[in-house]
């Protein structure tokens, strides 16, 4: 795989995974008691007149956590109902904005002790009349949410082109043999000597045929 179909892939999968954040952000938790985990600071929705109920949660660190609360409807004026409660339920602060088509700000602040899990509760209001009202609620100060997951590009490791073995040498005798001392010594060395006996061994043998010729040519 090249470097850059591999950048495409992993630009891919940060589409994919942005997607299922996106959307895992918008399926809002309804069960106070599995309630949405927040990743930012800000919560932000929308409602069309139906009686809703989500649930968010965080950890609140020692100190002040300040929370703001805009809406604005498209025409009529609801009331958006927001709540700090802790793991059992219980309230640590309620802040109810009468939201209008010019949008209304409500803001207040918690005073927490020690470090604790908090469940924010935004209930959407019934009216039959309402056709789009839209929220925002931030939270600063002593908040600690979890971290997005995001996908870590990688880069493919560059290797030098180098072949696995060394390649064949085109002229074969320009390479030198390599060759065993030892080998060569054990072979060779017998050769040597057996050419010179034999050559000595014919050379005797025409001698003495000679002598013998000359001697049955010559008489006594």
């Amino acid at each position: 795989m090249t470097f850059r179909n591999l950048r495409a892939l992993n630009l891919i999968l940060l589409m994919i995974l942005s997607a299922a954040f996106t959307a895992a952000l918008r399926a809002q938790s309804t069960d106070i008691d599995n309630p949405t985990v927040l990743t930012a600071n800000v919560i932000e929705g929308e409602g069309d007149g139906k009686a809703e109920t989500f649930y968010y949660s965080f950890t609140a660190m020692k100190g002040d956590v300040k929370v703001t609360v805009d809406a604005k409807t498209d025409n009529y004026s609801v009331i958006l109902d927001t709540a700090l409660l802790d793991e059992d339920g219980g309230q640590l602060l309620r802040i109810q904005n009468v939201a209008t088509d010019i949008g209304k700000r409500e803001v207040a602040t918690k005073h927490f002790v020690r470090d604790q899990k908090v469940i924010v509760r935004v209930a959407l209001p019934k009216d039959d009349h309402l056709k789009l009202l839209n929220y925002k609620i931030k939270l600063d100060g002593s908040v600690k949410v979890e971290a997005p997951v995001v996908p870590v590009e990688t880069t493919p490791a560059q290797t030098a082109a180098v072949p696995a073995t060394a390649p064949a040498t085109e002229n074969p005798a320009a390479a030198p043999a390599a060759s065993n001392p030892a080998e060569s010594s054990a072979t060779a060395g017998p050769e040597t000597p057996k050419k010179t006996s034999t050559k000595t061994k014919i050379t005797e043998k025409i001698k003495k045929e000679v002598k013998k010729a000359i001697k049955d040519k010559v008489p006594d």
